[in-house]
């Protein structure tokens, strides 16, 4: 089974151990494919976490799905390039979506991984202006359980 990760630029890394739970109590129920849209902020981070299971001997695979051919250039921190990098390096799967950026490119990109996922962890804010609310939405719409670890407390918000 796959899940899905979608979620804000501005992740909070203070969150990843309750990202790294929730991942964990996914893998432990079968889920054992992970699908990271690499944008910055959050589908890195989850991705990194994937790739931590993956090193202490966990079965899990890591499919990237890049939203076009040269999406990493278009990252101005040098951090979050690099990261991106070694993300794609250590990857099961690399699937590029376009060979080119064009103005639907992430909304394809979104669109792929609801259509390809069992469920999804994200962190969403709420914000129904983005692109992490267009494919919350998306998953709740197509009836996919949805985890949502964007919370101040150490609640963690189930939809669906």
């Amino acid at each position: 089974m796959k899940v899905a990760f979608t979620g804000h630029r501005d992740y909070s890394e203070l969150t990843t151990s309750r990202l790294r739970d929730v991942i964990e109590a996914m893998y432990e129920e079968g889920y054992h494919t992970f699908l990271s849209g690499m944008a910055e902020g959050f589908d890195i981070a989850a991705a990194e976490v994937v790739l931590e299971l993956k090193r202490r001997g966990c079965d899990v695979k890591l499919h990237c799905i890049v939203p076009f051919r040269g999406h990493r250039r278009c990252m101005p921190n040098k951090e979050w390039s690099m990261r991106y990098q070694d993300i794609i390096n250590n990857a099961d799967q690399v699937i590029i979506l376009s060979e080119s950026y064009a103005p639907n490119t992430f909304k394809e990109r979104n669109d792929y991984l609801v259509a390809s996922a069992d469920a999804m962890i994200c962190y969403y804010s709420g914000k129904s202006r983005s692109g992490t609310g267009y494919t919350v939405r998306l998953a709740l719409k197509k009836g996919i359980r949805t985890i949502n670890i964007y919370t101040i407390t150490e609640q963690i918000l189930f939809f669906g």
